[in-house]
């Protein structure tokens, strides 16, 4: 038999034990506690996660809308750039011809005389060819007369070429202004458009990175209660098993106390019983015989199952 420990170890012995499970149910509430946490910060981190992606999606696609904007607006801006230069060009045209207009001297009221003079020409003209009587110096007059008025008309007619080229010219230049105009509202609107647009697209990275910085930490947070309870765990299963060893041992030599306290409470028993049964057997002994008692035939008949067989004296008168 195994030599159980003393009192005193024993007690120390119950001690480690309960502080043990004291420090195991610690560590299970611990390990709750933990695995709610972790589980918060997984759920946080997901749902950032999804929130970051999502903004990161709409960035993606404003920039594309936007890059698709600018392009328009850089296309615009040449176009305007290629009209400018062509109504400079044309202006330029035009000055010069108003320049050359200017130089002919030519008044508008003259100008607006070309019409009588054209048909005065078609009147002298028709003269000569119709008359046949006519005489040479009269013909050589109205010849005369019809190449003056020819000359005139020559200078009101260049005059009226260049005015009716002057007023195409304004014409496109116009057409051309009025394209500028136009397309500098189209152009405001475009720049505009880019603006929000880059300004919505700062917005939403700004908010998905901030989302996806807060779903990092999250996941920082996850990994360590992760590991804490990975650890916890262990220290966990190393407590059970340890409570189990000093569990057992104190279940085996708490038995050997308790038997060894059994034998030692026997053994008193069986002592005791052996110095009254010595008292007993002193007693029958005597000259004088006595009348055992109920409690002193008990014992006699625990030491010897016989001894009511045995002959008995009463006690005499």
């Amino acid at each position: 038999m195994a030599k159980a420990l003393d009192s005193t170890s024993l007690k120390t012995l119950k001690d480690e034990i309960l502080d043990l499970r004291n420090r195991k149910d610690e560590l299970l509430q611990k390990i709750r506690e933990s695995e709610k946490e972790r589980n918060q910060f997984k759920a946080e981190r997901d749902e950032l996660n999804t929130t970051a992606s999502q903004k990161f999606a709409q960035v993606r696609e404003l920039k594309e809308k936007r890059d698709k904007n600018n392009r328009s607006i850089q296309e615009l801006k040449e176009v305007r750039r290629d009209v400018l230069e062509e109504m400079k060009g044309l202006i330029e045209k035009a000055k010069g011809l108003q320049e050359e207009i200017k130089s002919m001297d030519i008044s508008e009221k003259e100008i607006r005389q070309s019409h009588s003079i054209r048909k005065r020409i078609d009147e002298l003209d028709w003269k000569i060819q119709t008359t046949p009587t006519m005489g040479i110096n009269e013909e050589r007059q109205l010849t005369e007369q019809v190449n003056a008025l020819m000359g005139q008309l020559g200078e009101i007619s260049v005059s009226e070429e260049k005015m009716k080229e002057r007023r195409e010219l304004n014409r496109e230049i116009n057409n051309l202004r009025g394209f500028l105009d136009h397309s500098w509202k189209d152009f405001q609107e475009l720049v505009e458009h880019s603006q929000s647009s880059h300004q919505l697209l700062s917005e939403l990275y700004d908010e998905g990175k901030k989302a996806k910085d807060e779903a990092d930490l999250k996941h920082k947070l996850f990994l360590e209660r992760a590991e804490e309870i990975r650890e916890l765990r262990e220290e966990f299963r190393g407590i059970g098993k340890t409570l189990r060893e000093k569990s057992s041992i104190f279940k085996e030599h708490n038995k050997l106390r308790k038997e060894r306290v059994q034998l030692e409470r026997d053994r008193a028993t069986a002592e005791m019983l052996e110095i009254q049964s010595a008292k007993i057997q002193e007693k029958l002994s005597q000259k004088k015989k006595k009348t055992l008692s109920i409690d002193e035939m008990r014992i006699m008949m625990s030491q010897n199952p016989e001894f009511l067989e045995m002959d008995t004296i009463d006690e005499e008168e």
